[in-house]
């Protein structure tokens, strides 16, 4: 299945109220799908403008570009919907990776949500992305994002990007052409401090990748993240990277009032240099998140 059967396929539109967040030009649930509202962080016209000329984002003209139902600028999901209360399920492809703070958009994510209501994440696997120099990220990340509240990249982040970013050849990967891929053109050690010290001084954002995932380590870090009461959320299917694809898809379901475990039993590993969907293993650790409220 391509990324839109497998988003039909996990949230079931029809006769259900959705959001999905950040499609652009691509969404993944049509409009004839079911009820479904677009949101991003600006209005159409004015995303129009950020991608003009925009030579990693590819053309998106103002009539490609879905018109956006909710604009998210300094508001929650939740306050964005308002009067239309609560959804059924939430769609969003490659958009927690650019989070600065990931377990607190969870959070507001599970405040738009029905009991039991779906999230439906597309993340990219960063052995098959430009993401693939970087060091993973981990639980510490995420919890300590959660607690400062950071509204864009750190300057750590914005280092790590524009120092490590390279072309990625998800192909040869797959493959087993093992190679040293280059950097893109302007990136750096130099690049990245400079970057980051213009953050740091001056304040501001820039989109980066924040956080950097493989199938397993995101299943290890997002299961201890619930297994320690953070997001009110438990994996309810997982798909790791298929062969020759660079995303893995997870279906998350709303939990609200479950007891976090006692103890967190997630190991993280890196399985970035091998060509593989997910090392052995994540099927436990997604087991253990699954049950929640089991403190062995």
């Amino acid at each position: 299945m391509d990324s839109r059967q497998r988003t039909l396929a996990a949230v079931r539109p029809h006769g259900r109220t959705g959001v999905e967040l950040g499609p652009l030009d691509r969404p993944l649930v049509h409009r004839g799908d079911g009820d479904i509202l677009y949101a991003d962080h600006l209005s159409t016209d004015d995303l129009a403008r950020k991608y003009a000329g925009h030579a990693a984002a590819g053309p998106r003209a103002r009539g490609a570009l879905v018109e956006v139902d909710l604009v998210l600028d300094r508001q929650t999901l939740a306050q964005a919907l308002g009067d239309r209360g609560s959804v059924d399920y939430i769609v969003a492809s490659h958009v927690i990776e650019h989070l600065p703070d990931p377990v607190g958009w969870l959070r507001d994510c599970a405040e738009a949500l029905h009991e039991d209501g779906l999230l439906f994440l597309a993340v990219p696997d960063m052995r098959f992305t430009f993401d693939r120099g970087r060091t993973l990220t981990t639980v510490g990340d995420l919890v300590g994002a959660s607690l400062t509240r950071p509204t864009g990249p750190s300057p750590a982040q914005v280092y790590e990007h524009f120092s490590r970013a390279v072309q990625v050849d998800a192909k040869a990967v797959w493959a087993g052409r093992e190679t040293r891929f280059p950097l893109f053109t302007g990136h750096g050690p130099e690049a990245g401090l400079e970057h980051a010290r213009r953050i740091h001084e001056a304040g501001g954002t820039i989109d980066v990748h924040c956080s950097v995932f493989t199938p397993d380590s995101f299943v290890s870090v997002l299961g201890e993240v619930i297994a320690i009461g953070l997001v009110p959320f438990a994996f309810a299917e997982f798909t790791p990277t298929q062969p020759g694809e660079i995303e893995f898809f997870a279906l998350m379901r709303k939990c609200e009032g479950l007891a976090p475990v006692k103890r967190a039993a997630f190991t993280p590993r890196s399985d970035r240099p091998a060509p593989r969907p997910a090392a052995p293993g994540w099927r436990s650790r997604l087991s253990n998140a699954r049950r929640l409220g089991d403190p062995r």
